[in-house]
């Protein structure tokens, strides 16, 4: 009898535990790493690196979403971004975290998209192009794919920058093998416009 109930109190333990995985995930799936077809219809092929840079660059406030590795829940943390354009069209991309009283966090990328708009190069990264389109104004859809590693295990990599008006968005997901894609983190920004504030 005792070896029926803990193999019972194992079963439930299961179902208990999948159910939450699937609660997470259909928590994580209002936050699709990929836009409707209808937010990227006015786009067009033929956007360039000098775009994206005048696309991304300015002061951005807003906040970061990102998954737990642990837990696998979201954790949502205020987070501006400056975006400043170099001479050879590289973007400094720096980070900068609001993670609770006094632990402010800092942290700086270099992004340099190729010159005929096919591979991305980050810090840590070097990604390939697969969908790259640019609208009215500073409109833009970057979707980048490519391998890291995820807690030592080796994973695909999924990218999508997407600008529209003052909003930009920049989520990142990974795949392992014969597994889903999950969506890592995603970070929702409004352009701080000069003043805006004192208005």
């Amino acid at each position: 009898m005792p070896k029926f109930c803990a193999l019972l109190g194992m079963g439930c333990l299961a179902l208990c535990l999948q159910a939450q995985a699937q609660a997470q995930e259909a928590d994580w799936a209002e936050l699709a790493e990929l836009p409707p077809a209808t937010a990227t219809a006015d786009l067009v092929a033929g956007a360039t690196p000098a775009r994206l840079g005048a696309a991304l660059a300015g002061a951005w406030r807003g906040s970061l979403t990102y998954r737990d590795y642990g837990s696998g829940k979201k954790v949502v943390l205020p987070t501006s971004a400056s975006v400043t354009v170099a001479a050879d069209a590289t973007l400094e991309v720096g980070f900068i975290y609001d993670d609770g009283p006094g632990k402010t966090v800092r942290s700086n990328d270099t992004w340099a998209l190729s010159a005929d708009g096919r591979s991305l190069r980050m810090k840590r990264d070097q990604l390939d192009v697969s969908d790259y389109r640019a609208g009215t104004g500073a409109d833009l859809l970057l979707v980048v794919l490519g391998t890291g590693t995820e807690n030592g295990t080796p994973v695909q990599v999924r990218m999508v920058v997407l600008r529209r008006g003052d909003a930009l968005t920049i989520s990142r997901a990974t795949q392992q093998p014969d597994q889903a894609w999950l969506l890592r983190h995603r970070y929702a920004f409004t352009l701080e416009r000069p003043g805006a504030s004192d208005r």
